[in-house]
């Protein structure tokens, strides 16, 4: 890889990296394989790695990376779920003001630390919401196809095979990709606010008041945030050249729906505002492009 590609990376300027994780240890590591590989130089980026009370050896595995790249790895107790507060514990301790908040078992392109504080440099308040290969691929001969490219090829071939193969697009991509890809268009982009790839300044995230540690269960603790973030201020670009794979792992797609009802209510509680109140009857799909009409209709100008 050419670390001379760098055009616009300001002196003394960096990437910050939380990461949170729960008994993911393999999962953990081909993430951390991907971020020891950046195209940007390391003394741009650090990993923050914020383990919420594993016991499958995830510390040790994380010592590993000592010398790969700047790796810190904080460490609190099992209290059940407990991801804001993690990647709120790993907030202060970034050093750079850009903050990419990435989900364990997410594999990033060569590019991707680099692509995101280049964009970053060039404008302020920016949310910037990468793709991700894999993303709601739910049938198994998808996952199948991701686990057997990605074992029989490096990682820069495995994400030009994926390119061509739309079904395994991010969901959100084939959705925008008729709008061309402009959230300006939506007048609620924070419902695709998911943290699997998404890079923000830390100040804001700091204005807006972190992740809410009232979020005991999966499940929107990262639209609440992108809810606020919008709200504030925050232009909110998706970007189809921030690139990763979501690396296919076992989950109970049922349990999660049920626990993401919970969330939904307390959202609900939270907020006045039917925007919110639609998560519970429709997808983000069909939450935006409500959104797109209405933006449609408040534009359109009224006759004399």
């Amino acid at each position: 890889m050419n670390k001379n590609h760098i055009g616009t990376i300001k002196r003394g300027t960096g990437i910050s990296v939380i990461i949170p994780t729960y008994n993911r240890r393999a999962l953990l590591k081909r993430t951390l394989d991907s971020l020891s590989n950046q195209v940007l130089d390391t003394k741009n980026y650090e990993v923050i790695i914020v383990d919420d009370g594993s016991s499958d050896g995830t510390g040790e595995m994380v010592a590993e990376y000592k010398s790969a790249a700047s790796i810190h790895y904080l460490f609190q107790p099992d209290e059940g779920f407990q991801v804001s507060k993690a990647r709120n514990k790993g907030l202060p301790r970034a050093n750079f003001d850009v903050v990419l908040f990435l989900d364990c078992g997410m594999v990033a392109h060569p590019m991707l630390l680099s692509s995101h504080l280049e964009t970053h440099n060039k404008a302020n308040n920016l949310v910037l919401i990468g793709m991700s290969y894999g993303i709601e691929a739910v049938e198994l001969s998808e996952c199948d196809l991701i686990k057997s490219t990605m074992a029989e090829n490096d990682i820069s071939k495995a994400f030009e095979l994926f390119s061509k193969n739309h079904q395994l697009m991010d969901c959100r991509g084939r959705f925008f990709a008729e709008y061309d890809y402009d959230l300006a268009l939506f007048n609620a982009p924070w419902v695709i606010f998911w943290t699997s790839c998404i890079s923000v300044s830390r100040c804001e995230v700091a204005r807006a008041g972190g992740f809410d540690e009232n979020f005991c269960a999966w499940g929107g603790e990262d639209v609440d945030l992108g809810y606020r973030l919008f709200h504030q201020g925050c232009k909110f670009v998706l970007d189809q050249s921030l690139l990763t794979i979501h690396y296919p792992h076992e989950k109970d797609i049922e349990n999660k729906e049920e626990q993401a009802k919970g969330n939904v209510a307390y959202l609900m509680n939270k907020y006045s505002d039917p925007w919110i109140d639609m998560l519970a009857t429709k997808s983000w799909s069909e939450i935006c492009y409500h959104s797109l009409i209405s933006r449609r209709e408040s534009d359109t100008p009224t006759s004399a």
